[in-house]
């Protein structure tokens, strides 16, 4: 019934000149293809509630071509999503237009729902002090992801070895701009200059939470930004600095 209810509210919007279909998730997570069939490469992830614009209507099966945020397409099965609106379509003001070829110009499709491993380099400041970050990751699924970080900050008495491992928890994987948290535990060598008595060789712990974004260009180009609180402690003694920093990211 619920399958005849959408083919006819299709076939009025498809009839109407004035007419635009539109499309809810109904689903928690719902996979969009690039052809209409489950044989087909995933190329996002859409949550619930989230509506999208009908393009057309397989041939076979029961699939839908839909627009998503960043001006691409592709295919949902209909099991997963509802009618949402048929209605008079609203031509878009200037600015919106503008919005849209911007992105559509500039921006391109997030990597992450196919991807299986990352790489990100970054610098920035750490505690007011320069600071190099290297962070490869494994993706676990387009939400989750473990992430390991080796880093270097160089100062004018001393250098900070950083090197651990940690989380990635992605709020809104597949879309062109993704923000996420993350949180990261290991280990920091102090290494003093010939001319500092003061600081000794030593490792300690290090503790790390923040979170940050990434944005996706096209050809996958992606810039992450990390903002980041660290805890350099040991059983005596405990110091924090901020990470600010940004970088590419690469994935495969």
């Amino acid at each position: 019934m619920r399958k005849l209810v959408v083919v006819l509210a299709l076939l009025y919007a498809s009839g109407t000149a004035s007419a635009e279909a539109y499309l809810r998730v109904i689903a928690q997570k719902a996979s969009v293809r690039s052809g209409p069939s489950n044989g087909y490469r995933e190329t996002a992830i859409v949550t619930r509630n989230q509506v999208f614009q009908v393009l057309e209507r397989g041939t076979r099966d029961y699939w839908f071509k839909i627009e998503l945020e960043d001006g691409t397409s592709g295919w949902i099965l209909g099991d997963l999503v509802y009618p949402f609106e048929v209605g008079e379509e609203e031509q878009p003001g200037v600015f919106t237009r503008m919005g849209r070829a911007i992105r559509r110009a500039i921006l391109g499709p997030s990597p992450i729902p196919t991807a299986n491993v990352g790489l990100s380099f970054s610098a920035g400041l750490f505690d007011r002090e320069g600071v190099f970050m290297l962070r490869p990751s494994w993706i676990i699924d387009p939400y989750w992801a473990l992430e390991a970080f080796t880093g270097l900050s160089p100062r004018s008495d001393k250098s900070i070895y950083l090197n651990g491992l940690g989380f990635i928890l992605r709020m809104a994987p597949g879309a062109v701009i993704t923000p996420y948290a993350g949180i990261s535990l290991g280990a920091a060598y102090i290494s003093p200059k010939a001319d500092n008595f003061v600081d000794k060789k030593e490792t300690i712990m290090a503790l790390g939470a923040g979170g940050g974004l990434e944005i996706t260009f096209k050809k996958q180009i992606t810039l992450r930004l990390d903002v980041r609180n660290w805890t350099l402690f040991d059983q005596n003694t405990s110091n924090n600095g901020q990470e600010y920093s940004g970088g590419l990211a690469i994935f495969f």
